[in-house]
């Protein structure tokens, strides 16, 4: 399977996240392209069999929480997707509250069929990558 994993990482912790996931995907013999939301064209999520979103958490818990700025640009400028498969998943500190599905609405918007999504402690980022990267291939099977 062809797999795109496109992360923000702003302090490195959503990226040791990203790494985990692709590096059990590797393991089980995907074939998988790891990259930031500014290295990654959006149009690449259509030429995947999967494509997994990665974010940080932005914001403050009295004002509101989202995915980071550039995830969210990235995500509006996807093309349609077709049936394709997708995942996301976020770090955070405290609370990831809505983000997970505010990441998930412009892939479904855009005919992706999102079947997994986790949220990843800080203080353990890989902690889940495995199961987690077991539940993205499996989903839409």
């Amino acid at each position: 399977m062809r797999v795109l994993i496109v992360y923000e990482s702003r302090g490195g912790k959503t990226a040791r996240t990203a790494s985990a996931i692709a590096d059990a995907l590797r393991e089980h013999g995907h074939d998988v392209r790891l990259t930031t939301v500014g290295n990654a064209q959006p149009s690449e999520a259509a030429d995947v069999d999967l494509v997994i979103v990665g974010t940080w958490t932005e914001g403050y818990l009295v004002f509101g929480v989202g995915p980071a700025k550039a995830t969210r640009a990235w995500l509006e400028r996807l093309p349609q997707l077709d049936g394709r498969r997708a995942a996301v998943f976020c770090t955070y500190a405290f609370q990831p509250r809505g983000v997970l599905d505010a990441m998930a609405g412009p892939l479904r918007a855009r005919g992706a069929a999102v079947g997994a999504s986790h949220a990843f402690h800080r203080r353990d980022p890989v902690d889940g990558a495995e199961a987690f990267a077991r539940a993205a291939v499996a989903s839409g099977l």
